[in-house]
């Protein structure tokens, strides 16, 4: 029998009892130690390896899924639950020597802090070069300004200020007294910003966000749906139909669709169940309008889930890398794999800058469907996972460390996802006459 596994059934089923021993991830900065019927996650750098959290061998098998072992049982991967990719381990002799060293330290010190800080952007970070960003003479210009009695007032403003040029929107920096999040601010703010100082109104912008996006919510629903809108998902999906030869589908995150927070295996559960009312409803029409324009992400594995409902066969969705040493793991192919009964007909599909994350996978995994429209603006361009990681005085942050490819090797970090079909969300000659563009354009479309 081969290590790091069991006998059932006469099958042979890895498990995580039989790994005992120290484990280092290909990219992703993680140590995981197996003993006895336990286990302890750290997260390293070259200067660290903290203890994060450990917890029983069943609350792992949580976590990690499709559990598979080399034959010399030296190297495991297994499928990430809250994701797509798979992770590679490599069994270590010991944990590292700067387990003991960790230890030692002030967790508090703020020059340390700012050390390993500086040392996971340095190690995990994947879009450094896309960015323009010497991360190392940010190092020179900024580590002098710390020092042992720096306070945290300081340390957190340095970090700000070394995150600002990256404008990524997976980058956040969490304190139990304030948050900075890296994200460049969308044309669509400006836009509204402008409008708002035209007009002297003194709303936040938020509230106008919010205002007008409430507006075209009771539009489509009364307007073009005739308010027979059903709802499924926690009211995360909502359908109805156009007219007698168009649904509409509206999908506003890619997470919580159980009800339950931080459970993807429950909302995977609900995207099936949902995803066959929604097909019995109008899947038969010969057009299907999916619109993502405020859907911020959530989960790849929803997103694809949901496109899995709507591609006619298997094909290539993306690829995936992580960061791994001074390059990158290697490239993991995803695959979107249609069920048994699947929409057949036209997809138009609805994005804006606010379409983020995981719905921006959800629109990568149909970008090889043979009847893809897309109408809007192009996605935000944060298409990584986030990396959460932690400091030694309990500040933690989330960072992009993978690239995502097209089918056909296009990079949209940053830039995108371009539609088809450029139309303003929320423009203001739309709201003048009191219509949604982009829904006009697609009764135009589908009435040529």
């Amino acid at each position: 029998m081969k290590p790091g596994q069991r006998r059932s059934d006469s099958l042979a089923v890895p498990v995580f009892e039989n790994l005992q021993g120290v484990w280092r991830s290909q990219g992703y900065g993680k140590i995981l130690l197996i003993e006895g019927d336990g286990y302890t996650l750290f997260e390293e750098t070259a200067i660290s390896c903290r203890k994060l959290y450990s917890g029983s061998i069943e609350e792992l098998s949580h976590y990690y899924e499709d559990l598979q072992v080399s034959p010399g049982g030296q190297a495991f991967s297994a499928h990430r639950v809250s994701g797509v990719a798979r992770i590679s381990f490599r069994r270590l002799k010991a944990l590292p020597a700067t387990a003991a060293e960790t230890c030692r330290h002030d967790a508090k010190d703020p020059e340390y802090n700012f050390e390993i800080f500086w040392r996971t952007f340095h190690e995990q970070y994947a879009l450094f070069e896309l960015k323009g960003v010497a991360w190392g003479q940010a190092y020179h210009t900024y580590r002098p300004q710390i020092n042992a009695n720096s306070s945290r007032e300081t340390l957190f403003a340095t970090m700000a200020a070394m995150l600002r040029p990256l404008k990524d929107g997976h980058i956040r920096l969490h304190t139990p007294w304030g948050h900075y999040s890296a994200g460049a601010h969308p044309a669509l703010y400006q836009r509204l910003t402008r409008e708002l100082e035209d007009a002297s109104d003194d709303r936040e912008l938020a509230s106008y966000l919010g205002d007008l996006k409430s507006w075209l919510h009771d539009v489509i629903h009364e307007d073009y749906l005739a308010n027979d809108v059903r709802h499924g998902g926690n009211r995360l999906l909502e359908w109805g139909r156009l007219d007698e030869a168009i649904g509409y589908l509206n999908i506003r995150a890619m997470a919580g669709q159980s009800g339950k927070a931080g459970e993807p295996a429950a909302d995977l559960n609900a995207i099936d169940g949902v995803m066959q009312k929604v097909l019995a409803g109008i899947g038969e029409l010969p057009n299907l309008v999916v619109d993502l324009r405020s859907n911020g992400g959530g989960y790849d594995g929803v997103a694809l889930r949901i496109a899995a409902y709507l591609m006619d066969r298997k094909r290539l969705a993306f690829t995936k890398s992580a960061r791994h040493g001074n390059g990158f793991t290697g490239k993991q192919a995803i695959h979107v794999t249609p069920v048994s009964e699947t929409y057949r007909g036209n997809l138009f599909v609805l994005t804006s800058e606010l379409t983020a994350s995981a719905a921006e996978i959800f629109v990568l995994s149909l970008l090889q469907h043979p009847r893809l429209t897309l109408i809007g603006e192009p996605t935000q361009g944060i298409l990584s996972d986030t990396l959460e990681r932690h400091l030694p005085n309990g500040w933690h942050l989330t960072l992009s460390n993978e690239i995502y490819l097209a089918y056909d090797g296009q990079l949209y970090e940053d830039v995108g996802i371009p539609p088809h079909i450029r139309l303003h969300y929320l423009g203001r000659k739309g709201r003048e006459e009191g219509k949604d563009p982009m829904l006009e354009r697609v009764l135009k479309l589908a009435g040529a």
